[in-house]
């Protein structure tokens, strides 16, 4: 599988926590370590408004159906095998905006 940039929104069967099914819906692309494995951060059109998400703007050209948040305060690593289809691409600035509030976290 070719290598996937930070940045980019997939859309992907996330998994439930008791492991016994998942939901499709969009994460963003943290990291792509090229060993099967993916760091994301969740999606959501459920317009949280914490210090940990950042609202996409411009989310009808990221190819998301509702106004939406990325979490970032909300990731997971997941088998890259669980993602579907690429929707798009955030800018730059968006990125560097997560990547800061990122390593506000730890």
């Amino acid at each position: 599988m070719k290598r996937i940039e930070a940045g980019s929104i997939l859309l992907l069967k996330f998994p439930f926590a008791d492991g016994l099914g998942y939901k499709r819906r969009p994460a963003l692309i943290l990291r792509d370590f090229e060993d099967g494995d993916v760091l994301v951060c969740r999606i959501t059109s459920k317009l949280y408004k914490s210090e940990y998400d950042i609202y996409l703007d411009n989310w009808e050209q990221l190819g998301l159906r509702l106004p939406s948040v990325v979490r970032v305060h909300k990731m997971a690593t997941l088998e890259a095998s669980l993602i579907e289809t690429a929707m798009g691409r955030i800018d730059e600035k968006t990125l560097s905006k997560i990547k800061e509030l990122y390593v506000s976290i730890i």
